[in-house]
């Protein structure tokens, strides 16, 4: 048996066979990664650093407060992201608010709560912030660098829609100048590959802060940068001594320009990747050329994989009382759900021999799944549980999509 399916073994005996006939499918946090994960993410940074978790990657709300009792924020890309941080009780000097597309409604109501980062995604959008706001301002930053993100996650090309080109350098600094900005953000991109590309754009970052200060201080005014909020995701990676989180705290940490500041991180992906599971039973075993297995997640959760380029999801086949199937590998096409032609979730993958009622089990697929479930063909959203590592517990019910 692989340490994989060992380290399952204990929470999907305990969860299948408390599973309905209804329940096609199910949803797994695995509680224990994901406090490994977070007390690795704390390590790999100074303790004075804030972590404020996406909540695209995953919005269930019951994640959300797993995160923020263990003294984590939240990132949020909407206004109804910072509404549900607010309801599960994030604290608001830990929130910070990045849509790109905000409304005057949302900032006046966002710039209410004392301490909230809101970062401006154009220069323009300063005009739109209240004067009486009491969240802190800061202006989203392109550093013009490409860090090696996969295409359709780089944010930090000439081309991108997020942000002021650092190029526009004294454009940035009189517009600190007349608003109340007190923090300047950089996001280079999901799943960073280039942490070279990455130290260099953060180099630039902190030393346009440092020349806000001095023109700020050289006018006479009182107000400085105080925060920077370093966005950027790393790929899903196992914890080890030496991560590439790790190497990258590291090289935060070395750049004497970010020094003076107080710096917030994103990270969501790499939080929650590796503590989801995605269980759905086997509908159907198809002989062919390939053969087929019929399940009940596909596009509808695992949209861009379908779309675009699956990711490696670790599989493995399970009875419907929880034990491992070790019967003889096959190959198979791993078909969703969906009535159209591209939902499939794995292809040519080998398998133990499956069977109708056998449940596979897609591991590391806690970000961007649920975040991203799709109303395609109205099917419901699988209900979602919990391991805490000794019992399972029911968060939240299978859902019907609303229209």
């Amino acid at each position: 048996m692989s340490v994989l399916v060992s380290e399952l073994q204990a929470p999907l005996a305990a969860l299948l066979p408390q599973l309905h006939e209804e329940d096609t499918a199910v949803i797994l946090t695995h509680l224990p990664r994901l406090y490994a994960r977070l007390d690795h993410l704390k390590a790999a940074f100074s303790s004075s650093v804030q972590h404020s978790v996406a909540i695209k990657s995953n919005p269930h709300p019951e994640v959300l407060r797993e995160i923020v009792t263990r003294g984590f924020g939240l990132e949020a890309a909407s206004i109804e992201e910072v509404r549900r941080a607010i309801e599960i009780g994030c604290p608001a000097e830990r929130l910070v608010f990045d849509s790109p597309v905000k409304t005057r409604l949302e900032l006046a109501e966002v710039a209410q709560h004392s301490g909230v980062l809101v970062n401006v995604n154009t220069l323009s959008e300063l005009e739109r912030i209240p004067a009486d706001a009491q969240c802190i301002i800061g202006i989203r930053v392109n550093p013009l660098t490409d860090t090696g993100s996969p295409e359709r996650f780089s944010v930090g090309r000439n081309e991108s829609k997020f942000g002021v080109p650092i190029a526009l350098r004294e454009e940035i600094i009189q517009a600190s100048i007349h608003y109340p900005v007190r923090a300047l953000h950089m996001h280079s991109g999901s799943q960073m590959r280039n942490l070279d590309a990455q130290r260099s754009a953060l180099h630039s970052l902190g030393e346009l802060a440092q020349q806000i200060n001095i023109a700020l201080e050289s006018l006479g005014l009182q107000r400085r940068i105080e925060v920077v909020d370093i966005g950027g995701g790393l790929p899903s990676e196992p914890l080890t001594t030496t991560t590439q989180m790790m190497a990258y705290g590291a090289l935060v940490h070395s750049i004497e320009s970010l020094s003076p500041f107080h710096l917030v991180t994103e990270f969501g992906q790499w939080v929650n990747a590796e503590c989801g599971l995605a269980l759905s039973r086997i509908e159907y075993v198809i002989t062919g050329s390939p053969d087929k297995l019929f399940i009940h997640l596909g596009a509808d959760m695992f949209t861009r994989d379908a779309y675009t380029k699956a990711r490696p999801f670790p599989l493995s086949l399970w009875t419907a009382l929880g034990a491992p199937v070790t019967a003889a590998k096959s190959t198979y096409d791993i078909a969703g759900p969906l009535c159209f032609a591209g939902d499939y979730i794995a292809r040519q993958v080998r398998l133990p021999h499956a069977s109708e009622g056998h449940w596979l089990c897609i591991d590391h697929a806690g970000a961007n799944t649920y975040s991203l479930w799709s109303r395609h063909c109205s099917r419901s959203v699988p209900a979602h549980w919990s391991w805490n590592g000794e019992t399972v517990k029911r968060w939240t019910a299978r859902q019907m999509i609303s229209f």
